[in-house]
This record gives structure tokens, C-alpha cells and sequence, in this order.
């Protein structure tokens, strides 16, 4: 909490009115003089007023100016050294932790004070009140308002440094999921082929070791490809400059094959120009056609499946179509997959719909802009 919201003066405070209060109550007795009782309670209701310095700083050069000038209009000018100490601490007090309105009103109502204890005192004269509003009003009020100027740019540098610590925080986790969602992408499209290819090749060993060694074959294809993407992943997490290139639209033919060597049927189309895409979109775009590929081979059985690429000058449409019996296989996906490719979808401005009908057709659409939002 800060001084201005706190209900306590503050023990400094305290400590510091009791010295300035034990001051001015031995300065007046020891002067002796006429009215010393009297003298000496307004000197120390005057004093009082830097209870509240810094918890009510305009009440407190209120309180301290009204009694300055009761002083002065009752008694002689006060002369002693804690009260002018008080006078001079309020006005920095005042500028240093109330809002501008009330400071500049606290400072007049000191000004008024300084300049009445001047004028009723038959031992000074008026032109003295310039010099004296300089040192006890000027002076303290400009380093409060400096002290002021400072504490505000400390708390604007520390609320900014939170801020850039809650932004790094944020950018780590950003950044961990991406790459946990690349790792799930590659592993569970690779896992998935592989695990078909075994279960073929195992099938039909005996009968077909041709068709087994195919298996083998294909599953040695899509370790490899897996491995590839992997090392470029961790390549990531070491020197981003020193991973290998992410895959992209380019790549899709690649990935198409490698399904095909699995078993399943697979028509690639392709419509329009081949788009140039940031690298984000262009991974995107491969993700795409790959989860397709992995849902159909994971939840059909030996499905035939259309990829379809239509590239416009705004927008790129994707769609993986899957027509075959329905089946749950044993190496089922969570759908985490759906789920993270629906959220890089629409982090980069793009539409996204998955869904089955007539209990044997499952659909991918995804539509992308050419460019990065």
C-alpha cells in the first residue's frame, strides 16, 4: 500500500514530528519571553501537522499554514527552528505525494501563511517575502515535484519490466506449445503409417514376402521422414538459424506418396498457380493435408481419400476428403491433433471445419489467406 492510501502515518513520520514537536517546545521555553504556554501549544499544533504529510499532504500543509498564521496573528512571528523546519518539509511534502490540484492549493495556503508572519511581524520587512518564499516555498516544492517526476517514471519503468516479463512468460509458452504441437504432428503421422505398414507386412509374410518387403520399405521411408523433421525441431530449441527448413505446400507431393505406400488410395489435385507463403502458412498448409491423411488411416478402413489444393489470389482452400468404412483402430488418436490444427488455423486468420456424414465420409476444409494476419 502506498503512503497517500495508508490509514497510519507512517513510524518515520511519527518520529520525525516528535523530534521537530520536542524542538520547538524547548526552543520556546528556554527563549522565555511573554505568553511561553501559549506560544508553545501553537508551536506544536502547528508541528502536528506533519503527521499526515505524507497520507494527507494537503491537509497537512493546510493544517500547518492555519497554524502559522494563528501563530503569527496571536503571538509574535514564530521564530522557532521546529516550526520553520515543518514549513519548509510540508511544502516538499506536499508537492512531493498529493495530486497537482491539491499541491498547488497546499502551497498557497503556505504562501499565505509565509507572507502573513512577515507582514504582521513589526521587525521584518516586506521585501523580505520574496527571499523567504524562495528558500522555505520554491525550493522544497521544486525537488518535491522532481521527487515526485521520479517516483512516477520508477513505477512506469517497473510496471513495464512486469510487463515485459509477463510478455516473455507468455512467448516461452507460446512457443513451447508450437513446438509440442510439431513434435504430435510428426510423430503421430509417422507412428500411424508405421504402425499400418507393420500390421500389413505382418499379415502377409508368409503368403507375400514381396508385399512385406514393401511394408518394410515404407516404414524405413517414414522413420526417415519422421527423424528429418524431428532433427529440424530440435535444431529449434538449440540455434534457430542451424534447423533445417520447415515443410510446406512443396512437400505435399512427398507426403502423398508415402501415404500411397501404406495402402491407401490417394488423388491429389491441385488448382491455380503455386502460391509463394510465409513460412507459417506454408507449414500450416502441409499440417493440413497431413492430419487429413493421419484421421483417414487412423478411423477408416482402407479409405479412398481426395486432397484438394485450390490456390486464388486471397486465399488458399485445402480440403482431405475420406470416403471407406468407419473403424477405431488400435493406435487412435486423442484429438489433439484437430484440435491444435484448428487453433494455428485461426491464430492465422483462416477458416477451419471438420466433420463426418453418412457415417462413412469424413471431411477437412480449411481456408487460409496468402498472407500472414
Amino acid at each position: 500500500m502506498d503512503a497517500q492510501g495508508a490509514r497510519w502515518p507512517p513510524p518515520w513520520d511519527v518520529a520525525l514530528t516528535a523530534l521537530l514537536l520536542v524542538a520547538a517546545l524547548v526552543q520556546t521555553v528556554l527563549d522565555g519571553g511573554e505568553q511561553v504556554v501559549l506560544r508553545a501549544a501553537l508551536a506544536s499544533l502547528t508541528v502536528a501537522g506533519l503527521l499526515v504529510r505524507r497520507t494527507a499532504p494537503g491537509l497537512s500543509a493546510t493544517w500547518i499554514a492555519i497554524g502559522l498564521a494563528v501563530e503569527s496573528l496571536v503571538t509574535e512571528s514564530p521564530d522557532q527552528l521546529g516550526v520553520l523546519l515543518a514549513v519548509l518539509i510540508s511544502a516538499f511534502s506536499v508537492a512531493a505525494w498529493a495530486p497537482l490540484r491539491d499541491a498547488l492549493m497546499g502551497l498557497g495556503l503556505l504562501a499565505l501563511g509565509i507572507s502573513l508572519t512577515i507582514a504582521v511581524d513589526p521587525s521584518d520587512e516586506l521585501s523580505n517575502i520574496a527571499p523567504t518564499l524562495l528558500m522555505f516555498l520554491v525550493i522544497p516544492a521544486a525537488l518535491g515535484f522532481a521527487f515526485k517526476r521520479r517516483t512516477h517514471d520508477i513505477a512506469a519503468l517497473s510496471r513495464r519490466a512486469d510487463e515485459l516479463q509477463r510478455e516473455a512468460g507468455q512467448a516461452v509458452l507460446a512457443e513451447r506449445s508450437r513446438i509440442a504441437r510439431e513434435l504430435h504432428d510428426v510423430v503421430s503421422h509417422a507412428v500411424t503409417v508405421i504402425a499400418v505398414q507393420a500390421e500389413a507386412g505382418q499379415a502377409v509374410i508368409d503368403q507375400d514376402p514381396e508385399a512385406a518387403k514393401r511394408s518394410l520399405a515404407s516404414i524405413s521411408a517414414a522413420s526417415r521422414d519422421a527423424l528429418a523433421e524431428l532433427h529440424s525441431l530440435l535444431g529449434l530449441l538449440g540455434s534457430p538459424e542451424a534447423a533445417d527448413p520447415a515443410r510446406g505446400l512443396s512437400s505435399v507431393g512427398t507426403l502423398v506418396a508415402g501415404v500411397r505406400a501404406a495402402g491407401l488410395h490417394v488423388d491429389l489435385i491441385e488448382e491455380g498457380p503455386a502460391p509463394v507463403l510465409p513460412r507459417e502458412l506454408d507449414l500450416c498448409a502441409y499440417r493440413v493435408v497431413q492430419e487429413g491423411l493421419t484421421n483417414a488411416i487412423r478411423h477408416m478402413r482402407r479409405p479412398d481419400v481426395t486432397v484438394h489444393i485450390e490456390t486464388s489470389a486471397a486465399a488458399l482452400n485445402i480440403g482431405v476428403e475420406s470416403v471407406g468404412p468407419a473403424h477405431q483402430s488400435s493406435y487412435g488418436g486423442s484429438g489433439r491433433g484437430l484440435e491444435g490444427l484448428r487453433e494455428r488455423v485461426l491464430s492465422l486468420g483462416g477458416a477451419f471445419h471438420s466433420g463426418t456424414s453418412d457415417g462413412n465420409r469424413y471431411s477437412l476444409r480449411v481456408t487460409l489467406p496468402q498472407a500472414a494476419p
